[in-house]
């Protein structure tokens, strides 16, 4: 289905460009970076498929890196991927299975290369990792020599190698990249920032030898287009929100949730019945992939007892519950036992902790906790029609808070928002804000033209903010009418300045904005903060969507972190500083 590729041409093309390169004899080494789920393996194994010149004399490898990898678990896997590439070559159609059988079945063909791979396998098998590791690489440049083809290695979450028993895995890595003129390698990882940090020092020697392709989550119009290309448009804008709203940008998550849009035509239906359906599939159907993986991330939990807490904590956290006294309250144990679970949880990276806050970021896996999960607890015992009953019953609820939520206006979601504020300190795009409690929280409309919100400090402090809403493309001289009006309200003085754009803002409003120490925020930044504080986000607006596709903003994991405590240093105003004038 072609939107698999949805709004990825850029990156086929900047891979194929690459390949081509290196058929042609100049070699520039890939690594494609972009967060888990952004689609990275779906692109790569269909450019292997239908995209790698057939004619070119290319050995295609490919390899995934596993967490927590023993070295013989690794060097067998990187074996067979050689192996395999070799034996595909000839033509063979009955490949054999054991790694003792590829071995003999490749020595006729590449007898130095399976005389290697025989090697590696004893010496990770003897408890000598160094070694091992050293010429496993070798094995590339070795096949490269014996089959005459170019090898193009596909390494899938590389930074995971760090993880092995071995001295500097990648300085050794990168002294093998450097020789070996005939393989060309091409690395992913869903760990950008670790992936980064690699390539500037683990394998700082290969200098200008890499190139870093950026794979983006996808953005809400690339899943509103993406839906409509397979299903049509549909009557009930809420529908469409909430399929975006779920997505999350994750390829994988679009993906299912389009390939049952497919099946039923959902669109067609009432928007309750709708959800129902396509929830119903995914979470409670026996054979659902999804099903699956949430049941897999629960049962790797501890055993008993403590799985049996974590999994309630993991419930009362996805119900909207974020902060320890509440979850604590919410499962009837005792904080000390509270916060052991959600350290575990926190470990395997179930729950993301924000300062005080913890948060469920995978949208789906939250509703999956909240409405499936508690339903098909004692299925066995009372069946599968029961189970379906209270799972309908609960995604209702969550459909209909929906549809509530989405027909209020921005500026009482935006009030809802403040009201909740207790003074914790906030990271907003890379700068720390305190939220304070305020109070008289009040909506303003003339002289702006799209209202907003202000309030001042609680218990007779001085100052307050004003945050003011523009539903626009904002434009510099817009910016500029905007910083006049705030201006002219003399009660406003001293108080934090904010303006909340729905839609895009040039970068020229940006600057004249930033001048005036007013800050601007984006509906991701909000919508961050809605999450944390356990409020239903709002939904972007399409017009605002489309506005947005021309420059993708973040998603609000980047764009928003709490922290329970204050920043080292204040600033007062700097010329790095671009903070909001009044004291936070």
């Amino acid at each position: 289905m072609s939107f698999q590729w949805f709004e990825r041409a850029d990156l086929l093309e900047g891979i194929s460009k690459r390949v081509q390169g290196f058929c042609a004899g100049y070699r520039q080494n890939l690594a494609l970076m972009g967060p888990q789920g952004s689609g990275k393996t779906t692109l790569l194994r269909r450019y292997l498929q239908e995209r790698l010149p057939r004619d070119a004399g290319l050995l295609p490898v490919y390899l995934e890196a596993a967490e927590d990898d023993h070295l013989a678990e690794c060097a067998a896997r990187f074996v067979r991927a050689i192996l395999y590439g070799i034996l595909q070559g000839t033509g063979n159609p009955d490949l054999p299975a054991s790694i003792s059988g590829l071995l003999e079945a490749s020595r006729p063909a590449v007898p130095q290369t399976a005389g290697l791979a025989g090697q590696v396998l004893a010496l990770a098998e003897g408890r000598r990792p160094d070694e091992a590791y050293e010429l496993m690489w070798d094995l590339p440049a070795l096949a490269s020599q014996e089959t005459g083809h170019r090898v193009l290695l596909v390494l899938e979450e590389f930074h995971r190698l760090r993880a092995l028993p071995v001295r500097e895995p990648f300085r050794a890595l990168g002294r093998k990249i450097m020789v070996q003129s005939s393989t060309m390698f091409l690395l992913t990882s869903s760990n950008p920032e670790v992936a980064r940090s690699i390539l500037h020092e683990g394998l700082s020697l290969l200098f200008g030898k890499f190139e870093t392709l950026e794979m983006p989550s996808l953005t809400g119009p690339d899943c509103r287009r993406a839906m409509r290309e397979v299903s049509g448009s549909v009557q009930d804008p809420l529908l469409e929100q909430i399929l975006v709203g779920l997505a999350q940008g994750r390829a994988d998550r679009l993906h299912l949730l389009l390939g049952v849009l497919q099946k039923h035509r959902l669109p067609g239906l009432a928007t309750e019945q709708a959800v129902g359906d396509l929830l119903e599939e995914l979470f409670l159907e026996p054979a659902s992939l999804l099903r699956r993986e949430f049941e897999l991330q629960l049962r790797s939990l501890p055993t008993h007892p403590v799985r049996a807490l974590c999994i309630e904590v993991l419930g009362a956290v996805a119900s909207g519950l974020h902060r320890l006294p509440q979850i604590s309250d919410a499962v009837g144990r005792s904080r000390s036992e509270t916060l052991r679970a959600l350290r575990i949880l926190t470990e395997p990276a179930l729950l993301s902790r924000h300062g005080v806050f913890y948060h469920l970021q995978d949208r789906l896996f939250a509703l999956w906790m909240s409405t499936a999960q508690p339903a098909l607890q004692g299925e066995g015992c009372v069946g599968s029609p029961q189970a379906a009953r209270r799972f309908r019953e609960a995604a209702g609820r969550w459909v209909r808070q929906m549809r509530e939520a989405s027909a209020r206006s921005l500026e009482e979601r935006l009030e809802e928002l403040i009201g909740q504020w207790r003074g914790e300190w906030a990271e907003l795009e890379g700068r720390r804000t305190q939220l304070p409690k305020l109070a008289e929280i009040r909506r303003i409309s003339a002289p702006f033209p799209f209202g907003g919100v202000v309030a001042r400090r609680s218990a007779g402090g001085k100052g307050g903010w004003c945050v003011v809403l523009w539903t626009r493309t904002l434009e510099e001289a817009q910016a500029g009418q905007l910083v006049q009006l705030l201006r002219a309200q003399r009660l406003w003085a001293g108080y934090r300045k904010v303006v909340l754009a729905t839609q895009r803002a040039e970068l020229n409003a940006r600057l004249v904005l930033q001048g005036e120490r007013i800050r601007l925020w984006d509906q991701h930044v909000v919508n961050g903060l809605m999450e944390l504080y356990g409020l239903l986000p709002i939904p972007l607006a399409e017009s605002a969507e489309s506005a947005g596709s021309q420059h993708p903003q973040p998603g609000w994991a980047e764009s928003v972190r709490l922290t329970d405590r204050p920043p080292m240093t204040q600033h007062a105003g700097g010329a790095g500083d671009i903070s909001i004038g009044g004291a936070g």
